[in-house]
């Protein structure tokens, strides 16, 4: 079930974040469960800012805008099935992503899934939607936007899960992805990538108050209208441990194209947890950001964020974390950011 695997998977690391609240039991064999995050953002520069966001400097209330549902079934002992709907940033209400879609057989310490499934590259890629699980507005967008958005693969994947003693948990999981033609809409055009597979392998080590992830993925594609094909190797190493009301988290991204990664400390006291993120991106996108921001758990299961970030350009002829370079808007190479975000959990 969705919010057991969210308690089981962010919330170790994460011992000082209230509990996520457990899905709508429909049946002994049902359940319902979703999720969603919006957010007032506004920033200091006519350039659009991040992915899928396409923040600017008038007031934006849906740029952040995620809603999502997702029913879990109990087929028989062994089996279970899994669909999650979300309407994510660059979708409208009318037109939402099947983001995931499989089956799913345990036998033993393996599990096999088909269908449609998470990229697993980063520390919150299963719950990368669910705005209530992680500490930020949105997760670190220097790493989290180098793969342009895409978040799932249509394949199989096979997990071993091995109990290295009773507070270490190890996981190894290989995965494969068939042909797929992914698209992404970038500064009002629309990029499409025949994808001709993916192939990758994650490895997990939980334990009672750290996770240890990392993960290699290869992407075969041809960037249309061209017809030559192209491979990319991606390699992510990602780090989370608290410590009493502490929790320090850090990721980098590499690739032939670019180099990415952040630090981030979080520290938490009754409902409030400020936090402070450093990031910066090389190679493609030339970046340096501070992001200062502050968590109030309103309940178990909603919660509000204030967060400034401020991003500054390495060298006004690249886009950093625009979407396009400023000297199309004629603007300055850096921006200040501004978000109020409200996320939920039911």
């Amino acid at each position: 079930m969705l919010f057991r695997r969210l308690l089981f998977i962010a919330l170790p690391p994460l011992i000082f974040l209230p509990e996520v609240q457990a899905s709508i039991e429909l049946s002994d064999k049902i359940a319902l469960g979703g999720f969603g995050s919006t957010a007032i953002s506004q920033s200091d520069n006519r350039t659009p800012l991040f992915i899928s966001r396409e923040i600017t400097d008038e007031t934006c209330y849906d740029c952040d805008t995620i809603f999502g549902l997702q029913l879990d079934i109990d087929v028989f002992d062994s089996l279970s099935a899994s669909g999650q709907v979300v309407k994510r940033t660059q979708d409208d209400w009318s037109d939402p992503e099947l983001e995931w879609a499989y089956l799913s057989y345990e036998y033993d310490d393996f599990e096999v899934r088909a269908g449609r499934l998470r990229i697993p590259l980063f520390l919150v890629s299963e719950y990368y939607y669910v705005g209530q699980a992680y500490p930020w507005i949105r997760p670190p967008q220097e790493v989290y936007d180098s793969l342009l958005g895409f978040t799932f693969y249509d394949g199989l994947s096979l997990a071993w899960n091995y109990d290295v003693s009773d507070e270490l948990l190890l996981t190894i999981s290989p995965y494969y992805g068939f042909d797929r033609l992914n698209e992404v809409e970038i500064a009002g055009s629309v990029l499409q990538f025949d994808t001709e597979y993916m192939a990758g392998i994650y490895v997990d080590l939980v334990g009672f108050n750290y996770r240890l992830h990392s993960g290699f993925m290869q992407v075969e594609y041809t960037q249309l209208p061209a017809v030559e094909k192209s491979t990319l190797d991606i390699y992510t190493v990602g780090a989370e441990y608290s410590y009493e009301s502490w929790l320090w988290m850090a990721e980098v991204e590499l690739d032939r194209l670019q180099a990415n990664w952040y630090a981030s400390v979080i520290y938490a006291f009754d409902d409030l947890s400020p936090y402070l993120t450093y990031a910066e991106s090389h190679q493609l996108r030339k970046s340096k950001g501070v992001t200062v921001g502050v968590r109030y758990d309103v309940t178990s299961s909603i919660s509000l964020n204030l967060e400034y970030q401020a991003i500054l350009s390495q060298g006004e002829d690249n886009r950093a974390q625009f979407v396009t370079s400023p000297l199309v808007y004629n603007e300055n190479s850096d921006v200040n950011l501004v978000s109020l975000a409200v996320s939920f959990v039911f």
